[in-house]
């Protein structure tokens, strides 16, 4: 048997670890990571954005940092990530997602939200990388890294053409799933 490394193959297995990782935490904190993905993904994009206006843009305000397009991408994926840890483990929040659910709903919704919170993780480092914003207006820009990974895998042209059903999915679950199931009484 022969397995050969690809990028489909390390999307395959980053979906896998999160699914298993949502399967061992519970819904309540993968909509909590759910929740703290939005969270960053909007304080990624902000600070991205204003660094690349105010100190890499045509007319910086200051002129001694020597930071290239791609120390951005990297810069935005390590606030991205670092946010989501930060306020998934020290956020101030609770989530409380029990209701009385059939097991085999209790398991669907969490193979849902495993699923939707990959598909959000993985969408939004992809599209950082390329160097897009998700919160800023404009064409896709695939910078020439990315657009290898892009061109070689059916996964990472998935994951970067359909970014906005990648973000909007999780929200739109929660919402409908939020119907289904009946509350504990007190």
């Amino acid at each position: 048997m022969e397995i050969n490394l690809s990028w489909d193959l390390f999307v395959i297995v980053f979906f896998a670890v999160i699914i298993a990782y949502s399967f061992i935490i519970g819904r309540s904190q993968t909509l909590k990571i759910i929740i703290s993905s939005y969270i960053a993904i909007l304080t990624a994009d902000g600070i991205g954005n204003l660094i690349q206006r105010y100190l890499l843009g045509d007319t910086p305000i200051v002129h001694v940092l020597s930071a290239s397009p791609s120390s951005l991408i990297i810069l935005k994926i390590v606030i991205f990530v670092f946010t989501i840890v930060l306020i998934t483990t020290r956020g101030r929040f609770e989530i409380n997602a029990d209701r009385n659910n059939s097991t085999v709903l209790n398991l669907i919704l969490m193979m849902t939200y495993g699923i939707l919170s990959a598909g959000l993780i993985t969408s939004t480092i992809l599209i950082y990388a390329s160097g897009a914003s998700l919160v800023q207006e404009g064409g896709m820009v695939i910078n020439e890294a990315v657009l290898g990974i892009y061109r070689q895998s059916e996964l990472v042209r998935l994951m970067i053409n359909n970014y906005n059903v990648w973000f909007a999915l999780p929200a739109i679950t929660f919402v409908v799933s939020s119907f289904i199931g009946s509350e504990e009484n007190e």
